[in-house]
């Protein structure tokens, strides 16, 4: 039996956007990761949610535990799973993007980890690909596909100015919100966005 359109449950996507609250995640130039990383959500959040069901850990600046986070995917019942961080280093000209999943993960966690990377390296080639890397992060000990993000260096002058920019991060929300519809596409067999 074929359910109605209407009647069709959405896919279910989280995002997480790193840090908040008294936790303000990196800082540099007078920017905070925390504020970064909530506007990117936000902005990946307005790209997918004509398509898909869309849910943040947190819509404001609050301070959010790690398995809180995670907890709230699991009620949401949320199909895939998206923690947006940006990166630092003491060393100035360190940059570039990278995207974590669990040691061991499932497929769907490596493929939506690639395909985050793909719209990165398409966006901006020039810039270093540091690849996929393996964490136990909290927030990626998940049963659904999930991954971590680290959307450029904070700490790296150039790579700033693109967070700095409303336009930056709206080609970074792109990237994610792209990744995110291609893994649903190829991996689900959902419409592309």
């Amino acid at each position: 039996m074929v359910l109605p359109g209407s009647l069709v449950p959405k896919f279910a996507i989280c995002l997480d956007s790193g840090h908040g609250g008294r936790d303000r995640g990196a800082r540099s130039g007078g920017l905070d990761e925390a504020d970064l990383t909530l506007d990117m959500a936000r902005r990946v959040r307005r790209i997918l949610a004509p398509k898909y069901q869309v849910v943040l850990t947190r819509d404001g600046d609050a301070q959010i535990s790690l398995s809180e986070r995670v907890a709230i995917s699991e009620r949401a019942k949320a199909d895939l799973f998206v923690s947006i961080h940006i990166n630092a280093a003491d060393n100035p000209k360190a940059g570039g993007y990278e995207v974590f999943v669990r040691r061991d993960p499932s497929a769907g966690s490596l493929l939506l980890a690639a395909g985050i990377l793909v719209q990165f390296a398409k966006r901006w080639p020039t810039k270093r690909n540091r690849g996929l890397k393996y964490a136990n992060f909290v927030v990626l000990r998940q049963a659904r596909p999930a991954c971590l993000v680290e959307s450029f260096f904070l700490t790296n002058s150039a790579e700033r100015a693109l967070l700095a920019s409303a336009s930056g991060r709206e080609q970074l929300g792109e990237a994610i919100a792209w990744g995110c519809g291609n893994f649903i596409t190829t991996v689900i067999g959902r419409e592309e966005l």
